[in-house]
């Protein structure tokens, strides 16, 4: 989608500014002053993407940036923290969730500043192969989590993690051994646990709602993150969108 005059103003000052390099030795001066160019470049092309996925998710960019949360010191850090993620060249192909939980970050009232910058983190180091499986787990259990401010069916099982089933489910999509690798990536990042609730006490102390004794199942944590990454319950990847 082509940028818009006042959009393409906003990418030109973005990218006014580069380091400059000199030398007194003039082969390294030229090594250095290519170098300087490619990692330019690659910059400038990560700038137009990011600005292009904002430019099909918000109506007014500059308006965006120029809300009350992004003005305050936590919407600072916040957007600064997912900013240098999304230009990141190493982490370029989940830019357009980057640029989701950018869009999110003011709009999610269900998270504290620490959780959606731990979301951040989750996000920064798991593979894109990983989230897509995560996507289809959503999808397959998010109706059987139990929400910590929701009534919820005390009777109902806890969405139980198994490689079995979930290999059995979505071995159309992925290798089996792809499924159990990002299992155990997810498992790592925290996403699923043996508790399947928490609850608040009197003494506003959280206390197990229940669980497995030895099995992992899928959590309210993995589902806000999972939703902190979409817009409007969806998970765009490789031209398959992924429902809530």
């Amino acid at each position: 989608m082509k940028l818009n005059e006042r959009e393409s103003d906003l990418f030109q000052a973005l990218i006014g500014t580069s380091k400059s390099a000199a030398s007194l030795f003039p082969v390294l001066g030229q090594a250095i002053a290519g170098y300087d160019s490619y990692k330019r470049s690659i910059f400038e092309r990560n700038l137009e993407k990011a600005l292009k996925h904002l430019h099909e998710k918000v109506e007014d960019i500059q308006a965006f940036f120029e809300d009350d949360w992004y003005k305050s010191e936590e919407g600072k850090l916040f957007g600064n923290k997912v900013l240098d993620a999304a230009l990141d060249a190493q982490l370029e192909d989940k830019q357009e969730l980057f640029i989701n939980t950018l869009i999110n970050g003011p709009r999610c009232q269900s998270s504290n500043q620490l959780e959606k910058l731990k979301f951040v983190d989750i996000l920064r180091h798991m593979s894109r192969a990983s989230l897509m499986v995560l996507a289809d787990i959503h999808n397959l259990l998010v109706q059987q989590v139990r929400r910590e401010n929701q009534q919820n069916d005390e009777l109902e099982a806890f969405p139980l993690i198994s490689v079995q089933n979930l290999t059995n489910e979505l071995s159309d999509k992925y290798h089996p051994y792809l499924i159990n690798s990002a299992i155990k990536e997810m498992e790592g990042q925290g996403l699923f646990s043996n508790f399947g609730s928490w609850k608040k006490d009197g003494s506003g102390k959280y206390r197990s709602a229940g669980g497995f004794e030895s099995d992992i199942c899928y959590t309210e944590f993995a589902a806000k993150f999972v939703e902190f990454i979409m817009i409007n319950g969806k998970f765009r990847g490789h031209n398959t969108e992924y429902q809530q």
